[in-house]
């Protein structure tokens, strides 16, 4: 399977490589998580607001250069590039466990709305949620039914931007699908757009994408099998730009500020975290899993746990730890019962419509199994 936010490494020539991209998706998820713990710390209890952890919400922009870099290596392999089994493989990895949780949401909204503060059961929006479109469905944003799900609107758009260009122009270097990038977004600063959706997909953080494919093909030339200091060097260097932005509110151009320095933290990661540790590459394997439950788990030890006498004077370390040890079993648990098997499931069913010289090498045993 491939390293994107929602998928894990192949077995490869270069899966040594791909460790780190394990170890940094977990990362990536657990600041995201850590975000969303600040914030809503401040909304439950009228904490001091300029003191958010914004930064952790780079976690996504991380994602999306690490998307970019897989995307690429995933076309640059050889063998005639399939857009439909590449189609079947992405839909198999992002959807079935995001239109479970998605679901669920739509569901809660309709028998408990009271639980969420502006998320309605909304066939609109569950439409649109389930198909990866942003749309305005009539309060002026594109937030699908799970918020976090914007991520994912930008990954399937991305991902049928390579597409055509790599499956309708053999853009096997994807300079096309950067090009395509680049553009809308140039689009989108001359004009302005007021629409909701096209302000989606006009926005600069669609260059983290870029910035992912720049690093596969730097990577791809100056990778080395040794420990080289210049990788240490970009990984701390990339680590400590964010670091510094740690209560730095959410901005316009934070392909800028967070997107070039998660570009460093990977390119950096590749050579400076080439230890291999099974742990750590679980938690990468369960990072789609946090992403997707975590607002669950820290929604209700927010509001429905500390609130007990005999957790309000445990220091927030402790809080921290809890919530981070908590939401990573529920992951494990969700991973392994929910979304490997359905995605497993989505595979073989929709790999038997194609051709078995469509399939690559393992793909026709998985979907016999």
């Amino acid at each position: 399977m491939d390293t994107t936010l929602t998928d894990s490494p192949a077995p490869t020539a270069q899966s040594e490589t791909l460790y780190p991209v394990q170890y940094l998706r977990a990362a990536a998820a657990l600041v995201v998580m850590l975000f969303h713990v600040s914030v809503l710390s401040q909304e439950t209890w009228g904490l001091d607001p300029g003191r958010v952890d914004y930064v952790g919400a780079a976690g996504v922009d991380l994602f999306f250069v690490i998307s970019g870099f897989i995307m690429a290596m995933i076309v640059a392999r050889a063998g005639r590039f399939d857009a439909r089994e590449y189609w079947i493989r992405r839909i198999a990895r992002v959807a079935p466990a995001y239109w479970v949780i998605t679901c669920l949401v739509f569901v809660l909204a309709a028998l408990v709305p009271s639980l969420f503060n502006s998320t309605t059961a909304d066939i609109t929006s569950l439409v649109a949620s389930l198909l990866f479109v942003a749309v305005d469905t009539g309060n002026g944003t594109t937030v699908p039914l799970l918020v976090v799900g914007w991520t994912l609107n930008y990954e399937i758009f991305f991902y049928a931007i390579v597409a055509l260009t790599a499956g309708l122009f053999s853009d096997r270097r994807l300079l096309g699908a950067s090009g395509v990038i680049i553009c809308l977004v140039l689009a989108g600063i001359a004009l302005q757009p007021t629409n909701p959706s096209l302000a989606f997909y006009t926005d600069p953080i669609l260059l983290e994408f870029v910035f992912g494919i720049f690093i596969f093909r730097t990577w791809s030339r100056t990778g080395s099998a040794g420990l080289s200091f210049t990788p240490v060097i970009v990984f701390a260097l990339g680590a400590s730009l964010l670091a510094l932005q740690w209560e730095r509110p959410l901005v316009d151009w934070r392909a800028f500020y967070w997107g070039v320095p998660a570009a460093a933290v990977l390119y950096g990661g590749l050579g400076a975290l080439r230890f291999r540790s099974r742990f750590l590459a679980r938690l990468g394997d369960w990072s789609y899993a946090l992403y997707l439950t975590h607002l669950f788990v820290i929604t209700l030890y927010i509001k429905h746990v500390i609130p007990w006498d005999a957790m309000i004077t445990l220091p927030w370390q402790a809080h921290y730890l809890i919530m981070t040890v908590a939401a990573f079993a529920v992951a494990g648990g969700y991973y392994t019962l929910v979304e490997k098997p359905l995605s497993r499931w989505t595979l073989q069913r929709l790999s038997r419509r194609l051709p078995q010289a469509c399939l690559p090498a393992g793909t026709a045993r998985e979907a016999a199994e």
